[in-house]
């Protein structure tokens, strides 16, 4: 009986020093997604590349903005194939033809507006 309470009594000791002395720490760095990584999540993301930031359309909250067009940053410059080996580079879209022109916006710094076909699509920074 007596060595069945040391023995309760060493494991619970034990468990505790173990417990109490792991001080793993983990280190969650975020960055905005690359275009390598989405287009790994989807092939078929409309997104474009400019001054090496990530721009997205589709997204439900920046579609829901009301926004106005400051001035004209850029056009699209050249269109992205999978099928090619070219790499991504700025001014490049996946789905834009070449020629949309990208605006920055009065009201925020991560949305734009990009005009094509006299239609106009909110983009916002990947993140």
């Amino acid at each position: 009986m007596q060595l069945k309470k040391i023995t309760i009594y060493m494991f619970i000791v034990f468990s505790l020093l173990v417990g109490c002395g792991h001080n793993d720490k983990t280190t969650v760095m975020s960055h905005a997604p690359t275009v390598a990584e989405e287009l790994k999540q989807d092939q078929n993301v409309d997104i474009f590349l400019l001054d090496n930031t990530v721009y997205k359309t589709n997204i439900d909250w920046v579609n829901q903005l009301s926004l106005t067009k400051k001035k004209l940053i850029g056009k699209i410059e050249t269109q992205y194939s999978i099928k090619s080996d070219e790499p991504f580079k700025n001014r490049m879209a996946t789905k834009l033809p070449i020629g949309s022109k990208i605006y920055s916006t009065n009201e925020r710094n991560d949305v734009l507006i990009v005009q094509c076909k006299g239609k106009e699509k909110k983009r916002n920074i990947t993140n």
